[in-house]
């Protein structure tokens, strides 16, 4: 929903996409929840109040109508996490432009505004910070667009969050669900893989590479498009 930006801090949702989201939330036959890398705080202050649900840190913490999920892996890679971003800060203080995003429960080092001359070295050695946690299985490493994170080493995803999500609405209504879910990074693939016939999977952008997509649009813009289209078909 919301364009690359060169930091974290300056994506937004841009205002047309968040009023579609509005129109689509307030149709009785539709939930809408928002799965995101991001923590759960920072996805709902950007996105209003539209969805029902919210999931962060890739699903690893979701909060919808009277419940909440917190997976209790976070607690126990908190001091980790911690100890690895003073690290990183001090082994790429070399490297202008580097921007260490700590989430408390999570670790993404961007590279989007370093040089392009220094920025796989910088990726190189904030993986190296971190490879003694990598090799105890303590976290694990995420690929992004420019940029790489530290998660806790959990079977835990994208995937697993849409289905938790699937299965509280399902109870709610009392009946079956079918999920349309629309992503644009590699990580959505985890969810795009849980998908059934019933579903329907679109990419959003240049990325995913995948099969496993039905439809693609071409970025936040057509998704807003998409929106308004879904709010008018369902009677909004």
């Amino acid at each position: 929903m919301s364009p690359l930006a060169p930091t974290p801090a300056d994506a937004i949702v841009p205002p047309d996409v968040r009023t579609a989201l509005d129109l689509v939330s307030a149709s009785w036959s539709t939930t809408v929840g928002v799965v995101s890398g991001r923590r759960r705080a920072d996805v709902a202050a950007r996105v209003g109040d539209a969805p029902a649900f919210v999931a962060g840190l890739h699903g690893l913490e979701i909060a919808g109508p009277s419940v909440m999920f917190h997976h209790q892996a976070l607690d126990e890679v908190a001091p980790v996490i911690a100890s690895i971003n003073a690290m990183a800060r001090r082994s790429l203080s070399w490297c202008p432009g580097v921007v260490l995003e700590d989430k408390t429960y999570a670790l993404t080092c961007h590279v989007r505004l370093t040089p392009p001359e220094c920025a796989e070295r910088a990726l190189d050695e904030f993986e190296a910070v971190a490879e003694p946690q990598l090799e105890a299985r303590v976290l694990k490493l995420l690929t992004a667009a420019q940029a790489l994170e530290l998660l806790p080493a959990v079977s835990w995803h994208k995937g697993k969050a849409a289905e938790w999500i699937r299965a509280r609405v399902a109870a709610r209504v009392n009946g079956p669900v079918s999920v349309v879910y629309l992503g644009d990074d590699r990580t959505d693939e985890d969810a795009f893989d849980v998908l059934t016939t019933n579903d329907v999977a679109i990419g959003v952008g240049d990325r995913p590479h995948t099969h496993l997509i039905d439809h693609r649009l071409a970025g936040p813009d057509a998704v807003g498009q998409f929106f308004d289209a879904l709010a008018v078909e369902r009677g909004t």
